[in-house]
């Protein structure tokens, strides 16, 4: 069975307030619509379907089409950052930044994989991620 993948996105409005509790729906290729609402700070957080690359999202009357296909690689920390929020070991936002979220994620991760625990990203936790991640 595929792992579990995860849509994590932080909304905000153009002065950078969140969009507290605002309903949303949220639309994938085959039809298929999650409702909700974002929470206090803004999240949202939806499990979506291992092979989905896309999906429609409707907040705040707006539409945003999604494209979820384009992944940096595995080996920079962007790629990281990705790849642990869609496999639910959120890091917060994809920054660049190997701040403190990105390496308890890591150690997180290397921990319930079996590798050597220490918060970097080495050949070894980068090869697993892209093995969980599917990509």
């Amino acid at each position: 069975m595929a792992p579990a993948r995860w849509l994590n996105l932080e909304l905000k409005d153009s002065t950078g307030s969140p969009l507290s509790f605002r309903s949303y729906v949220l639309t994938l290729p085959d039809g298929s619509r999650r409702e909700g609402s974002l929470d206090h700070e803004g999240y949202l957080h939806e499990e979506i379907p291992p092979g989905v690359e896309g999906a429609s999202l409707l907040v705040a009357e707006r539409r945003f089409e999604l494209d979820m296909s384009a992944l940096p690689e595995a080996d920079t920390v962007e790629g990281v950052q990705e790849r642990l929020n869609h496999l639910n070991y959120f890091v917060g936002r994809t920054d660049g930044e190997l701040g403190r979220f990105t390496r308890m994620a890591v150690e997180r991760f290397q921990r319930d994989h079996g590798l050597e625990v220490t918060g970097r990203v080495d050949a070894a936790t980068a090869e697993r991620l892209r093995q969980e991640h599917g990509a």
